[in-house]
């Protein structure tokens, strides 16, 4: 995921739920983001204790740049009626690392294999309408320290790179440590003038997390 290209993706702006009613009943379109296959599980798994008394819980999701993997499932509803119309929404706004569960009530009244698509469908809708959409970019959290005779000339290099002051936690004591959240399309084009401080001791510490970070990309 090293690769700019690779590291950006269209997600959801916000997790939330929305929710509607369709002939009693009850449909919750919950939208996450998440990086993976075992994420999206582990939070599949949730919404049965979250909805106690809800008589379905049908999901999409789709992660990963490229060749995306998708799956979804009906979860108990008629073949086809509701995981499909889930994934449907999915692609058609062109999200990645997405997930939407439909949580469902049953109001007593069957509303047919078109009513449950069309029911689906609109749930999900509405969870993206109200997530909102962004590009996202995944970032490495970097820490920097230096002495103070050097602190200015690393502060004019980072704004150089487009690192304005609300991007860097700047703390004073011993010596001046920097933190901040390095884009991965930045990444390959800042390592090595950093390296390169450090061997010559402007730096003193250069640290890495590998962590994935996932943030708006920058405007």
């Amino acid at each position: 995921m090293a690769d700019g290209k690779l590291s950006v993706f269209r997600a959801p702006r916000r997790d939330c739920d929305a929710e509607f009613t369709e002939k009693r009943s009850r449909f919750i379109g919950s939208i996450r983001t998440v990086l993976d296959a075992e994420e999206a599980a582990e939070i599949i798994k949730k919404f049965p204790e979250s909805f106690p008394k809800a008589n379905h819980h049908c999901w999409g999701y789709r992660i990963g740049a490229g060749t995306a993997l998708e799956h979804c499932s009906d979860a108990g509803e008629p073949a086809g009626t509701a995981g499909r119309p889930i994934l449907g929404v999915i692609k058609r706004h062109e999200l990645t690392n997405t997930l939407i569960v439909v949580t469902r009530y049953f109001g007593g009244i069957k509303l047919g294999v078109r009513g449950l698509i069309d029911a689906y469908k609109a749930a999900a809708e509405s969870a993206v309408a109200e997530a909102g959409a962004v590009e996202m970019e995944f970032h490495n959290a970097l820490l920097l320290r230096c002495g103070y005779d050097y602190s200015k000339t690393l502060d004019r290099t980072l704004r150089k790179w487009g690192f304005s002051e609300n991007r860097l936690k700047v703390e004073y004591g011993a010596d001046v440590s920097v933190r901040l959240e390095v884009p991965l399309s930045m990444k390959q084009e800042i390592e090595e003038p950093l390296e390169e401080m450090r061997r010559r001791s402007f730096l003193t510490e250069l640290q890495w997390d590998d962590a994935p970070l996932v943030r708006e990309r920058w405007s």
